[in-house]
This record gives C-alpha cells, structure tokens and sequence, in this order.
C-alpha cells in the first residue's frame, strides 16, 4: 500500500478514475427502456454497458489494460515506468477510451441514463490526466534535478535573452 502513496499525483488520478469508470460501467444501466402497456404499469428494462454494441466490451477491456499498465509498478517494485514513453501509453489508451465510450453511446442513443454521461465524463478525466502527463514528461525528458535541491528544475541560461 505504501508503493501506491509513492506514485505520481497523475497515476492515482487514473487509477482512482479507471477504477470508477470500470465499477459504473459493470454495475450502473446505460439505458432504461420502457414499454406503456395499456391498464398496466409499465414495463421496464435496464442495458448495461457490455450489452448492444460491442464498443462497451471494448471499452471494459481498455479500461482493464489501463488499471492494469498503472498497478504494474506498485506490485512490481523494480518497473519504474515514470518515463515519457510509459505515459504515452496510457494516454494511448485513454484516447481509445473515450473513443470507444463515444461509439457505445452514439449506437446506442435511446434511453439513455445519467450513467452513460457520467462514464463519457470519467473517460474524458482518463483522457486529459493522461494527455497532461505526456507534456509534462516530455517537456521534462532531458532535464536532471539539482544536487542542492531534489526535485527543483535546472535554471534557464541568463545569457541569450532580450
């Protein structure tokens, strides 16, 4: 658990939201469609996101990937993954889901709950994490820290300004 309090603010950020995503998109109705029966009440029925199309599926199984790209190195000490490579490969991923999300819900567009929303907002959060840790990573790929001071950036050279 400590390995998991160690890790950048952006990593459990998608953690945190993959997780959430992946328990609304299991337990929470996408749709609620209803059938008016004349003198009866109505009849109604609830699509999860793995029903109808199959872009739900993969949008899961992305999310699984993801969950499972950023635990590696809380279970696997010895992965350090803090590069801008790793992170291109989680914003990869969160690209995808949020394209896939999009998909589910513009195939299956009647009825829709509040849940689908949510999942679309959830896999935008994935998307955006991802995407400001590619540029920050990569705006920090040559930089080394200070000896004085850890984790300060290098000063900029005084000489070639205006």
């Amino acid at each position: 658990m400590r390995r998991f309090w160690q890790r950048p603010l952006g990593s459990k950020l998608i953690l945190l939201l993959s997780l959430s995503l992946l328990v609304i998109m299991l337990v929470a109705p996408w749709q609620r469609t209803c059938q008016v029966r004349p003198s009866l009440e109505p009849l109604c029925g609830r699509v999860y996101a793995w029903e109808g199309s199959d872009f739900g599926v993969y949008a899961l199984i992305l999310v699984i990937a993801v969950l499972v790209w950023e635990l590696l190195p809380v279970l696997t000490p010895r992965l350090s993954m803090r590069g801008w490579p790793t992170a291109v490969v989680t914003a990869v991923l969160g690209v995808a889901i949020v394209i896939c999300v999009i998909v589910k819900m513009i195939e299956d567009n009647e009825f829709q709950t509040g849940w689908a929303w949510v999942c679309f907002a959830l896999a935008l959060g994935i998307m955006l994490t991802a995407v400001v840790r590619v540029r920050f990573r990569w705006e920090t790929r040559h930089r080394r820290p200070d000896a004085e001071t850890p984790g300060a950036a290098p000063e900029l050279d005084a000489g070639g300004g205006s």
